[in-house]
């Protein structure tokens, strides 16, 4: 995993070491060159969007980092106008992130571009977790059961279950996320955000939360794909 200040650091264009799929970029599968391309496309364009997401993360971090202190806080218009638009910024690239993701992920395995939406993965999920790399199927149980939890978790901020919608489908369909403030127990204000509308969360132990979750993820993806390339050298040995 990468730290946020790392991805938006990094030469990621001119350097294709530090492309977060570099390993797995070319593969030994025998696809076409359609499918090749696809894949190797959407992995290209994940690379970029996580950084996009990193970007908006510590954006958001320093607007909150400046204002949190003592127990005033100055939260005009403007820094009201940027936390809301790094916050639905870092919600919209982080989904879009582990949709590429997957999508290459689905078309390595299964040989298919046609799944391009985590939503659809975790939905086939049950019926294909036997089929996927068996190191990995305890994971993607993990991210399977926090979207069924009945409770919030992460992973409704970007996927929403059938009964109700995601942080990002209300900022891409229906309106926008709520940000705030609060004062704490200990009568400090803190920026929280609007999870649902009984549920509310730290904005930055939220946002964090769900960033490490889209860097496990592409991670899993990556280190599935290199296991799974190795076989195949082995085999044609």
């Amino acid at each position: 995993m990468k730290t946020p200040e790392a991805l938006v650091t990094e030469l990621y264009i001119c350097d294709p070491v530090t492309h977060i799929f570099y390993d797995c970029r070319i593969i030994n599968k025998q696809y076409g060159k359609r499918l090749l391309g696809i894949y190797e496309q959407r992995l290209d364009a994940c690379n970029v969007k996580i950084r996009f997401a990193a970007k908006s993360l510590l954006a958001a971090r320093k607007i909150v980092k400046e204002l949190e202190h003592g127990e005033f806080i100055y939260f005009d218009d403007e820094s009201r106008l940027g936390l809301s638009y790094y916050v639905e910024s870092f919600l919209i690239f982080s989904r879009a992130s582990i949709d590429l993701a997957i999508s290459a992920y689905h078309l390595y395995f299964f040989g298919s571009g046609n799944l391009d939406s985590f939503s659809d993965f975790l939905k086939k999920l049950p019926e294909r977790i036997g089929t996927l790399p068996a190191k990995s199927r305890r994971f993607w149980s993990t991210v399977y059961e926090a979207f069924e939890a009945e409770h919030f978790t992460w992973i409704h901020a970007l996927v929403g279950k059938e009964k109700g919608l995601s942080l990002r489908d209300l900022v891409v369909h229906k309106g926008m996320v709520e940000v705030d403030t609060h004062a704490d127990d200990d009568h400090r204000d803190k920026f929280y955000i609007g999870l649902d509308r009984r549920n509310e969360d730290y904005l930055l132990l939220c946002l964090n939360e769900i960033f490490d979750w889209i860097q496990k993820i592409v991670d899993r993806i990556r280190k599935d794909v290199l296991d799974a390339e190795k076989m195949l050298n082995r085999t044609s040995a």
